[in-house]
């Protein structure tokens, strides 16, 4: 059995800040794509883990189309749970996710036998990880929960799980489909002897670039044979020129803020206070006048603040 692996899909009516583009036709143009994609690859389901709407309240005319586009591909059955974008106040009913299964959309169970020897467990935002009733079977986990490939997102990020830990500890998962994290990455197993794949935990990212700093991401999905253990990327194809020229500034200008944030983290001297210490750094380190004067306008306003 082939399983069509997917990211984040976050969507929504409106377009994020900075695209230029007509992003609600871009996502759902997206979106029939893998369907399409699963067609021609005879996926017979499709794995989303979490997130599927940035927003528990959706537009009619958005939960119209997302059910046509679901009907139209019935033979694909999607499997997903609910991220923190789905709920209401961490709640799953009157949710635009709970509607969409109503109507048949979509599957949100927490353990669904499929085959007879493919088990799908589920484990919603916040919610425990399921035990495994059946170690002979083909086990899937798709879950909603912050993952990382080897480090964290960002300096001081501590509520993640590395994903090597991760299947060290829940070993008796065949697959992980994570999502939350947007960036995309695996981790596999491979034996170089025999030639064979093992377990793998696949994290597509999101399906759509929604904020400057996603500039340079790829959206992917992933097929997975439940037979051989193998899995192929499949890159979403996406349009170059989507942001304004106005957040390629901004996105350079967050670049220099992360390495002085990472600076200020280092260790400086005992003798001067904690101002001092920030107009030493400014003065030495090769900023941006841009930069430079948003620290000193920090600076100002905090102390002319008090």
């Amino acid at each position: 059995m082939k399983l069509l692996c997917c990211g984040d899909l976050h969507l929504r009516a409106t377009a994020p800040r900075y695209r230029i583009d007509n992003y609600y036709e871009t996502q759902m143009g997206k979106l029939k794509w893998i369907f399409e994609l699963a067609r021609e690859e005879s996926c017979e389901a499709i794995l989303q883990p979490g997130d599927f709407f940035d927003s528990p309240n959706i537009p009619n005319h958005v939960l119209s189309d997302v059910l046509e586009l679901l009907y139209k591909y019935d033979h694909n059955t999607v499997y997903t749970v609910f991220g923190q974008h789905d709920l209401r106040y961490r709640n799953m009913e009157n949710s635009a996710l709970s509607v969409v299964e109503i109507a048949g959309g979509v599957v949100t169970e927490n353990t669904i036998l499929v085959g007879g020897r493919i088990a799908i467990y589920g484990s919603s935002w916040e919610q425990p990880i399921p035990e495994v009733l059946n170690k002979d079977a083909v086990n899937i986990l798709l879950m909603h929960r912050m993952v990382v490939h080897e480090k964290p997102l960002w300096p001081g990020q501590t509520d993640y799980t590395k994903a090597g830990s991760f299947m060290k500890k829940y070993s008796d998962f065949d697959l992980v489909v994570s999502g939350d994290n947007h960036q995309s990455f695996i981790w596999a197993e491979y034996d170089k002897e025999t030639d064979e794949w093992g377990r793998w935990l696949i994290n597509c990212g999101s399906m759509m670039r929604m904020t400057t700093a996603q500039q340079e991401h790829k959206p992917c999905v992933w097929v997975y044979d439940t037979e051989t253990k193998e899995a192929i990327r499949h890159f979403i194809p996406i349009e170059k020129d989507v942001f304004s020229p106005e957040a390629v500034e901004i996105k350079e200008r967050n670049k220099e803020l992360e390495a002085f944030i990472t600076t200020l983290k280092q260790d400086r001297s005992t003798m001067l206070s904690f101002d001092d210490n920030i107009a030493e750094l400014v003065k030495a380190e090769q900023f941006s006048i841009a930069l430079k004067k948003l620290v000193n306008g920090f600076m100002e306003g905090y102390y002319g603040s008090r």
